[in-house]
């Protein structure tokens, strides 16, 4: 397995409210993208990197799923009570996208709309689910697909890290396949960039991740890099 992780303010934002966790060792892998609009969306977005990581670290448990289920939730806890403790902070909240490498297998967990896509076979599947309004509007037929694209609704969060006492969280297996590609990313890459783009510069440079990755950041800004860019790629050989 190969791994490399890159971020980038953007071109329009003041501060970088995006944070990502790279752990090879233990195939743990997070994108977190504090709330734009609130004070401590910086502050959620690294509060959740750091409680999750540490959390699976500590965790005694030999469940993957429990582990990574116990880590989100006591983040959840601990920015909500961060937020409630401080009036600078109230408010604030995060998504988060996790990954864990479980041998052959990769378990999947999001709150939010930073995605994970599975690049096999020259094609992109989009593994997670945004938890936003425009995907509530589509599931119930209020939107069509072909007006999810920049839709206004897509950047009101339904679910968020540090919003509620209790986060519903989605969980999601995948077997993992030679040659297989993942891309874990905030919105600020796929606002800029439609799965076909991206496809098409991942398989330009799969050889080469940073490469990729840097090279999926400069389209981004090309297209206007509006919000903060945060990239995750892992190749399994």
């Amino acid at each position: 397995m190969k791994v490399v992780g890159i971020s980038d303010i953007g071109l329009v934002r003041k501060k970088n409210e995006d944070a990502f966790w790279i752990d090879e060792k233990q195939g743990f892998f997070l994108v977190c993208d504090g709330m734009g609009g609130h004070r401590g969306g910086e502050v959620a977005s690294r509060m959740a990197v750091q409680t999750i990581s540490q959390s699976m670290k500590n965790s005694a448990s030999s469940d993957a799923r429990e582990r990574l289920i116990q880590a989100i939730e006591t983040a959840n806890q601990a920015i909500l009570k961060a937020g409630l403790e401080n009036e600078h902070l109230f408010e604030m909240g995060t998504t988060v996208t996790a990954v864990l490498v479980d041998g052959s297998r990769l378990l999947v967990a999001n709150v939010g709309d930073s995605g994970v896509f599975l690049i096999r076979s020259n094609t992109i599947r989009k593994i997670t689910r945004d938890h936003t309004l425009a995907e509530e509007m589509l599931s119930h037929g209020i939107l069509k697909p072909e007006e999810m694209r920049g839709n206004a609704y897509n950047h009101i969060l339904t679910r968020a890290l540090g919003v509620d006492d209790q986060v519903e969280i989605d969980l999601f297996s995948e077997e993992i396949l030679a040659g297989d590609i993942l891309l874990m990313c905030s919105d600020g890459l796929t606002d800029m960039l439609i799965p076909d783009e991206i496809l098409e510069i991942i398989l330009a440079h799969s050889d080469d991740l940073e490469t990729a990755a840097n090279s999926l950041i400069s389209k981004a800004l090309e297209k206007g890099g509006f919000d903060n860019i945060t990239i995750v790629l892992l190749s399994f050989n």
